[in-house]
């Protein structure tokens, strides 16, 4: 669904958060009421796969709603930041990227300041490709993708590779990964706060602008 105010920028995000929040809430809590130490081991492993399927879902869906809302502002390529240029005409820098052509690149130029007038109708839907394994490498894109600064989100670098992502895709693939309630305790808090700064950095991206090559 095309997103084309923020107030229902913002709803979208509200819901988005308000759902994962109470699933995940709700798992935790029984981990926090299992007696047995044999119940707690499985509820940390799904409690960690949970996580993650929260993390790249949230990341995914508010990226998603925020480009929409850039396209529906009804702007011309020349107003917007370089990344939205570079996603409106994804297409024709794919095609010219993968030739050594200078006759694909001479036409990329040309096509590139004759579009430059053109309504930015962006492709939203399928903008935004996590791969199913958000890493911090993935993160970097799509903050790049939405042009958004990435200081907030380097140091956590290690901490969505090595704890989140390593610990998912080992239970994913039927390892027997022992996690300790504490080590889980720390994990779903950090990534829920970078849940909340992403969901931040999206509202004040469209609320100031950002988009725009000249604010």
């Amino acid at each position: 669904m095309p997103i084309r105010s923020l107030e229902q920028l913002s709803e979208l995000l509200d819901e988005e958060l308000k759902w994962r929040k109470r699933e995940i809430s709700h798992l935790k809590s029984q981990l926090d009421r299992a007696r047995r130490d044999y119940e707690k081991r499985i509820m940390l492993r799904v409690a960690v796969c949970l996580l993650y399927a929260h993390w790249e879902g949230f990341i995914k869906q508010a990226a998603t709603a925020y480009i929409s809302y850039v396209s529906t502002r009804g702007r011309r390529f020349r107003d917007l930041t370089p990344n939205f240029v570079a996603l409106g005409l994804r297409g024709l820098i794919t095609t010219a990227g993968a030739s050594n052509s200078p006759v694909l690149h001479t036409q990329l130029v040309a096509s590139l300041r004759s579009r430059l007038g053109d309504n930015a109708n962006l492709q939203w839907s399928n903008a935004v490709n996590t791969g199913s394994n958000l890493n911090s490498k993935v993160l970097g894109e799509i903050l790049c993708l939405l042009g958004f600064d990435p200081t907030e989100y380097v140091s956590s670098g290690p901490l969505i590779d090595q704890r989140l992502l390593k610990n998912r895709n080992r239970i994913a693939h039927g390892e027997r990964e022992e996690l300790e309630p504490e080590d889980y305790e720390f994990l779903h808090e950090r990534i829920f706060q970078l849940i909340d700064q992403f969901r931040t950095d999206v509202e004040n991206a469209a609320a100031l602008r950002s988009y725009l090559l000249n604010p």
